[in-house]
């Protein structure tokens, strides 16, 4: 059985203002604290919405898990890609 591939891979986070919303995108990403090799948040990109960018290193199922759980949040948007 082979080793699974690490990619490199870039996940945006598009989040409402909600105090629910930071806290659920907080402890989902320490979930994955080595996965996560970079990070940039702009906390008000807009009103009552903030953007979080996250630079990952890990498998195709592991970003996939990441992205789907930060998802899952209510008023959290969520887009990734692999490089």
């Amino acid at each position: 059985m082979t080793k699974p591939v690490s990619r490199i891979g870039l996940v945006g986070v598009v989040f409402g203002a909600a105090d629910h919303a930071l806290e659920g995108i907080e402890n989902v990403l320490a979930s994955f604290p080595d996965v996560i090799i970079a990070r940039m948040s702009v906390p008000r990109c807009a009103p009552d919405s903030g953007l979080l960018t996250l630079v990952v290193n890990a498998t195709t199922d592991q970003i996939g898990a990441l992205a789907g759980r930060l998802g899952m949040i209510e008023a959290v948007r969520v887009k990734s890609i692999v490089l």
